[in-house]
């Protein structure tokens, strides 16, 4: 606290830059538009705050690819505590507030980590720097990255200043703002600054049980997902830099209307500009061993070398995502400079903050498009895809991907998609997936079921029933239905009714069959009939099913997470049992 008041101009400017930014779109109510922010982290975000405004735990995703673990993915944020936010304020004000509270975290965490080793000042000067750099703008759109990055900084001063039990709360916030790789380089880097095998073992602990109640379902998502039976060298090395990309980071973008600087081989990052003046800065204080290393470190693997590939658990994916934590020690760098040669004055780091805050704002500014929030961007009736799944046949334009229902806009209007923008995906779906669109037969289409098919290609076979632009929705009427009976005499549809974490089927038969429900099998589910324990079955090698005795019944299948469980209450005792550290620590 005595920190914080010491230091309260340097924070209260740093918060006041950030906040220019965002003060028009929040005045405006407007969200950023660029990217991931709108078919992605908009209607994720918007999906899980209004199951929880309900009341609803969502444990499981129905809409998408046959179903998927929903809260077991970090990106949710379900038990991130700065993404509640989303349930008290409007959706566009809460938007916009998260992106804003992570920018200034991030800014106030280097801060007090620049201080410890140079004045006030040059620590202004490094902070704002970082938090405006190109690699950092760059990741409001891939929000989940922006989260996690805020909070390394603070991991790094806890680390340095030796407090473990603050760096357990920090590391564990990391991985719970959504990007485990950045929380598995955050713990790297704790134990390289703390080295104090003592510190390190207690913020490890701790760490581990505060974050369990997202980690162990997260560690059961992976333990089925296409990240573990291997994916290819190009989707892993894919957005590797080159080291043409790398001189881009002193060089300003051209002012690409589309916000990716065209002179990249990479896209994750979209601008990597971090300004000349910081580079200049960085070169006259490069005496700073650690930080080069982490440069140094960060620059290695951005190339994408080919050793990422033969991991044997291949979570790692796109090489540039390191480049922020490289905009970091650049940013360390350029303070230790600033310190060298500036004046004792304090005008000369605010002239010095608006030079560099004016040069990259300006250079980033196709990042910070806005636009009002809509849900309402899919240009077809509800219908499509309300009863049967969504497929996409063709090649898809990035430019146009409202038209193509991309991403998790099927989630608006609770639309059944066949595909998933999930960054973890089941395995046995995905072959089965993609085996479908290369060797397509009617027999899988209608199994899947795919109703409904996007497609910029003429399809004969199948009725067109609406269109936009170049994109022609198409109806499979001999689709099955998403809750089918299938007995001696044919196939029966099921009465459906589905939500988060159950789905409940009523049928009426003549005679004995399996039911067949269109979602995904996973250990987490178990089925009742009539109120009674049933065996669950396995259909077409992917779906839920059970048998049904002739007559009227109802089944009920329930999806429950014992990894949740048990992760909840680990936690639970976690932090139940820090208040008690100072009281051991003074008894012994």
């Amino acid at each position: 606290m005595k920190a914080v008041v010491r230091h309260r101009f340097p924070l209260a400017l740093l918060a006041l830059l950030a906040l220019t930014l965002f003060i028009a779109p929040l005045v405006n109510q407007q969200v950023f538009t660029l990217r991931d922010h709108l078919d992605y982290f908009q209607p994720l975000r918007h999906f899980t705050a209004q199951e929880l405004r309900s009341g609803h735990l969502p444990l499981w995703n129905p809409y998408n690819a046959s179903g998927e673990p929903w809260l077991a993915n970090p990106q949710t944020g379900v038990f991130y505590p700065p993404a509640w936010i989303f349930l008290v304020l409007p959706f566009a004000t809460a938007y916009m507030l998260f992106l804003l509270f992570h920018l200034v975290l991030l800014g106030w965490g280097a801060y007090l980590l620049f201080v410890r080793t140079a004045s006030p000042g040059a620590a202004m000067v490094g902070a704002a720097a970082l938090m405006f750099s190109g690699p950092v703008l760059s990741l409001l759109d891939v929000n989940n990255n922006l989260a996690s990055l805020a909070w390394i900084p603070l991991v790094l001063w806890c680390a340095a200043e030796h407090r473990p039990v603050r760096g357990a709360f920090a590391l564990a916030l990391v991985f719970l703002a959504g990007e485990p790789f950045l929380a598995a380089v955050a713990a790297l880097l704790y134990v390289v600054v703390s080295r104090k095998p003592r510190d390190i073992a207690i913020t490890a602990v701790l760490a581990f049980g505060i974050s369990a109640v997202q980690l162990l379902p997260f560690l059961e998502l992976i333990a089925g997902s296409d990240r573990v039976t291997g994916m290819s060298s190009g989707s892993i090395l894919q957005d590797s830099m080159s080291l043409r990309d790398w001189l881009r980071i002193a060089i300003p973008p051209s002012l690409d209307p589309s916000g990716f600087d065209p002179k990249l081989t990479q896209h994750f990052i979209p601008i990597v500009y971090v300004g000349v003046i910081v580079i200049v800065l960085a070169l006259i204080g490069l005496k700073k061993t650690g930080w080069l290393l982490l440069l140094a470190a960060a620059f290695l693997l951005s190339l994408g070398p080919s050793f990422l590939a033969s991991l044997p658990l291949t979570v790692f994916r796109y090489p540039a995502r390191v480049l922020p934590l490289a905009a970091i020690a650049i940013a360390a760098l350029a303070v230790s400079g600033w310190d060298r040669i500036r004046k004792e004055k304090r005008a000369y780091d605010l002239l010095l903050i608006l030079i560099v805050v004016a040069d990259l704002v300006w250079r980033a500014h196709p990042l910070l498009r806005t636009e009002p929030f809509r849900r309402d961007i899919v240009p077809y009736a509800k219908p499509v895809g309300a009863d049967s799944k969504i497929l996409r046949v063709g090649d898809i334009d990035p430019a146009r991907r409202p038209l193509w229902i991309a991403g998790y806009l099927n989630l608006y209007d609770r639309r059944f998609d066949a595909f998933t923008a999930a960054p973890l995906s089941n395995e046995r779906y995905m072959r089965i997936y993609r085996n479908l669109l290369e060797h397509p037969t009617r027999d899988q289409l209608d199994v899947l079921p795919a109703g409904y098919i996007l497609s910029s290609l003429a399809l004969p076979q199948f009725e067109p029933v609406a269109r936009a632009q170049n994109v022609i929705v198409y109806r499979n009427r001999g689709a099955r239905p998403m809750a089918a009976l299938m007995t001696r005499n044919g196939v029966i549809a099921a009465k459906l009714e589905i939500g988060t974490s159950h789905a409940r089927v009523i049928v009426d038969t003549p005679d004995d069959g399996v039911l067949a429900l269109a979602q995904q099998d996973a250990k987490s589910w178990s089925v009742q009939v009539d109120g009674k324990h049933a065996e669950k079955r396995r259909i077409f090698g992917l779906f839920l099913g059970v048998a049904v005795p002739k007559g009227q019944h109802e089944i009920v299948f329930r999806y429950r997470s014992r990894s949740l469980f048990t992760g909840g209450a680990m936690t639970l005792v976690t932090l139940l049992s820090i208040p008690l550290f100072p009281f051991v620590k003074t008894r012994k």
